[in-house]
């Protein structure tokens, strides 16, 4: 018997105690540090229950379970669910702190009918039988542009057409004036940010000419909700805004989100 090659063992943040996680077995525990210590010495090699739990192996028997799962995981990705994402343009009127994709402003031609129709031929005729939803992403696929509205009324109906739920992931400033136009299909979700409180998000997520954005966003995301689509609340989270995470959540609870 030895350790699991798949055992991950770290000390938690701020504190003397460590965690132990066997990936392959899914199996997680704390550990005082006197119990990680015992891990890392090698020293739980005849323990039932480190050894019930997959953190020590026959390394024989670990690699049948490990081909075993592979095999499980290829049949399941052959009849899983599908989600094919489209991006009709990587436009934003947003100036995110973090923002990754201002460099991909320019690419321009996914808001054209042509090319969404390209899109469902294409998936219709590769993915025929398997279950399968889309999600327009971006960019920001919800910009208030006459051209886009024309576009999305395109492709939304593409979408009932096949028969195919739809999800957006928006940073949702103009989704209240969407939401008729989404209610025409099957929403799966609308995916929506908000990094904190008020001050808090409008600081990370300010339209490019600076104003906030939080107030238009919690519109939109009453209007989804009254009109019974379902809304993913979505949060960017690092160390700048992470001690207002409770704050945020008591907004959400008291709006009656929850």
């Amino acid at each position: 018997m030895e350790l699991s090659r798949h055992n991950i063992l770290s000390r938690i943040h701020r504190s003397d105690d460590y965690f132990l996680v066997n990936v392959l077995s899914g199996n997680a525990d704390i550990l005082t540090s006197g119990e990680a210590e015992r891990v890392m010495n090698g020293r739980i090699i005849d323990d039932p229950e480190y050894i019930s739990k997959g953190y020590v192996v026959d390394p024989a028997q670990e690699e049948k379970l490990f081909r075993s799962k592979y095999l499980d995981f290829i049949d399941a990705r052959e009849t899983d669910e599908i989600q094919l994402f489209y991006a009709p343009t990587y436009s934003c009127n947003f100036n995110c702190s973090y923002c990754y994709q201002e460099g991909y402003a320019n690419q321009t031609g996914g808001n054209s009918p042509e090319v969404a129709d390209a899109f469902f031929r294409y998936i219709l005729d590769h993915f025929k039988g398997r279950r399968k939803y889309v999600t327009l992403f971006g960019g920001e696929p919800l910009l208030n542009s006459q051209q886009n509205k024309n576009f999305l009324e395109f492709f939304i109906g593409q979408c009932r057409k096949a028969g195919l739920e739809l999800a957006v992931v928006t940073n949702g400033y103009n989704l209240h004036e969407f939401i008729p136009l989404l209610s025409q299909t099957g929403i799966r979700e609308i995916q929506v940010t908000l990094d904190g409180p008020e001050k808090v998000h409008n600081e990370r997520r300010p339209l490019k000419g600076g104003q906030g954005t939080f107030i238009q966003i919690v519109r939109g995301i009453d209007a989804a909700l009254e009109a019974k689509l379902p809304v993913n609340l979505r949060v960017v989270l690092d160390r700048d805004n992470m001690a207002s995470l409770p704050d945020l959540a008591r907004y959400a609870i008291d709006k009656g989100w929850t």
